[in-house]
Formats: C-alpha cells, sequence, structure tokens
C-alpha cells in the first residue's frame, strides 16, 4: 500500500459513484474532500455539485455502505465560498462555523481550517475555528482530525513562514495534515508549477518530528512519475479535483460531436461561457472557447443543458458505463505503481 494519500473533489455524481465501486472494488481508502463551493449545508445555500447540501451529499455516501470513503472537507474558512464576498468577519467566521457543524454532525472526518483571507487575524480565528470543531465533536463523540494551512497556490512560502504554521498547528488537538506550497500550480488544463523535491522533503522532515504530514494541493495533470517524487518527498496527501470535471467535460463532449449533437453542444456552451468559471484557470491571455468550456464545463452539471446534452447521447451510448471505465483507468494512475 501506498504511503502518499490521495484526496479527490467529488467533481459529479459519475465521479463519485466511480470512485465509490473503484474503492470498494480495490479495497483501498479513498479521500473525498468537497470545497464549500462543491458541497455546502443546506441553510447556507448547497453547492454546485449534483446542488448538494453537506447533509444530503452525506447521507448519499452512506447509503452506498463503503467503508474506504472518508468524508473530508477542503479549504473551510471566512469569505472561501463564492457567496461570501461582500460580508464582514464576523459573519464570515459564523458562517465558516455553520458549515463547519454540518460537516461534524453529518460524519466527515477530516476537516481543512484556511484562514488565509483573513491576513492579520490568521492564527486567532483559526484558533477559534478548532476549538469550535473539537469542542463539537466531543460533544457528538465523533472522531476528526484536521488540516491547516494557506489557500495560496504556485508560490513557495518561506521557511520562516511555514515554521510559524507548523509551530502553531502543532498546538492543536487532532492535527495532521498542514499545507505545503510545494511550487505545483494547474491553470486551464496544465501543470504549470515546478515542484521542488529538496524543499518538499526538508519540510517533511520538520513536520514529521511533530507528527504532522505534509498535504500538498493542486496536484492535477501529474504523470504517474510525479506522483512517485512527490512519494520520495515524504508529502503524506495530495489533492486533485479540476482535472476530474475537465475529464468528464470532454468525454461527453467528444461522444456528443461524434453523434452530431452540435445543437445541445453549443446550448451548453453559452451557459458555461456566460457563467465566467473559466476565468478562474486562466495561464494565457486568450483561450479558445472550446477550452473555455472543456476547463469550466463542470460547474454547469447540473444546468438544464448539460442534462438535455447527457439524455440525448444516452439514447446512443452507455455514458454512465463509459465515465465509470474512463474514471477507473484515471484512478490506476494513483493506484497502481
Amino acid at each position: 500500500m501506498r504511503s502518499l494519500k490521495f484526496a479527490f473533489g467529488p467533481m459529479s455524481l459519475d465521479f463519485i459513484n466511480a470512485i465509490s465501486n473503484y474503492s470498494k472494488k480495490k479495497k483501498i481508502e479513498v479521500m473525498l474532500i468537497a470545497s464549500r463551493n462543491q458541497i455546502e449545508c443546506a441553510d447556507l445555500g448547497s453547492g454546485y455539485v449534483n446542488n448538494f447540501s453537506t447533509e444530503a451529499y452525506a447521507k448519499y455516501i452512506k447509503s452506498k455502505k463503503n467503508k474506504y470513503i472518508k468524508l473530508c472537507r477542503d479549504h473551510s474558512g471566512p469569505f472561501l465560498s463564492d457567496t461570501e464576498k461582500n460580508i464582514n468577519l464576523k459573519n464570515g467566521v459564523e458562517r465558516t462555523k455553520q458549515s463547519l457543524r454540518a460537516d461534524i454532525l453529518s460524519g466527515f472526518s477530516m476537516l481543512h481550517i484556511d484562514t488565509s483571507r483573513v491576513l492579520s487575524k490568521k492564527y486567532a480565528v483559526a484558533e477559534e475555528l478548532f476549538d469550535f470543531c473539537n469542542n463539537l465533536a466531543l460533544e457528538n463523540r465523533t472522531k476528526i482530525k484536521f488540516e491547516f494551512g494557506s489557500e495560496d497556490h504556485g508560490v513557495k512560502v518561506s521557511t520562516k513562514e511555514f515554521l510559524k504554521d507548523l509551530d502553531f498547528f502543532f498546538k492543536i488537538k487532532n492535527s495532521k495534515y498542514l499545507v505545503c506550497q510545494t511550487g505545483s500550480l494547474v491553470k486551464e488544463k496544465y501543470q504549470v508549477g515546478s515542484f521542488d523535491f529538496f524543499y518538499s522533503r526538508k519540510m517533511s522532515s520538520i513536520a514529521k518530528q511533530k507528527n504532522i504530514f505534509l498535504k500538498e494541493h493542486n496536484c492535477d495533470y501529474l504523470t504517474k512519475a510525479d506522483i512517485k517524487l512527490r512519494e520520495k518527498a515524504n508529502i503524506g496527501a495530495i489533492n486533485v479535483a479540476p482535472e476530474i470535471g475537465v475529464l468528464q467535460t470532454e468525454l461527453v463532449l467528444n461522444y456528443g460531436k461524434i453523434f452530431g449533437l452540435e445543437k445541445q453542444i453549443n446550448s451548453f456552451k453559452k451557459v458555461v461561457l456566460k457563467g465566467n468559471k473559466w476565468k478562474k484557470w486562466l495561464y494565457a491571455n486568450k483561450i479558445s472557447e472550446d477550452q473555455k468550456l472543456s476547463i469550466s464545463g463542470h460547474y454547469f452539471f447540473c444546468s438544464h443543458e448539460y442534462k438535455n446534452l447527457v439524455y440525448e447521447l444516452e439514447k446512443k451510448i452507455n455514458l454512465k458505463y463509459i465515465l465509470q471505465n474512463n474514471f477507473y483507468k484515471y484512478l490506476d494512475k494513483f493506484y497502481e505503481n
């Protein structure tokens, strides 16, 4: 069994089903790690993945009776939901607690506390959130572990800053993973960062002395060799998400083109382009409309236009089977040495 653990974003219902079946078949533990935009508690408006609330999502996962799936939260902190751009810090903290409460009561076992957008109060707010979660877990006799660290990707933090985070996190009860910026960076459909092996191995060694493991984000579009390099650097776990959404989007679009569903594809494209989610992933000054569709289509899998495209496709092929097989092959990259 690999020492390196893998955390995947629940990018679609199709992927959730596939990774559940895959983990049962292979008897391997997988972390499903949802951002607040992807999955959010009902009181805060749910998320874009299957319109799932935290509560409904957890209930769906539990219905699979799969002991290998671990529910995890990614980037939980003030102002890390797209709905929180124009609120004050007090409200941001309260909404984060509301979200975390639903996570804990729904059986999430790993919670990532990210206070990077709080700036000068980063540690004070983080401590408040850690205390809130630990107290709630204790009251409900449930076990949780924590991840802590910044959302800033592609920028290797200074050793001084890393050590400050480590010293703070070491004092937190149930600490496990500390985010370390290793240089990896995802833009559009590419891994455009540069993994710093020696720095990562050094930081991992320092953290391990305190029984804390490094967690690397932005690990999409890696080769098997890239994954093995992270294992050699003693990274504890890595996160993968947008690549999964791109894989599904491109499969559906390619089969749509094969079967002449241009009308349905164009309707879906209009919705995606209007949504402007592609801007988050922009790297070049200009990219084509088809590229914009590929990198942000997954945000709109719940749209009528996407569902109509899938409906027409399923008259011609077994799309669920095709998606599952392709997801299986994709997951093999991580789990087969």
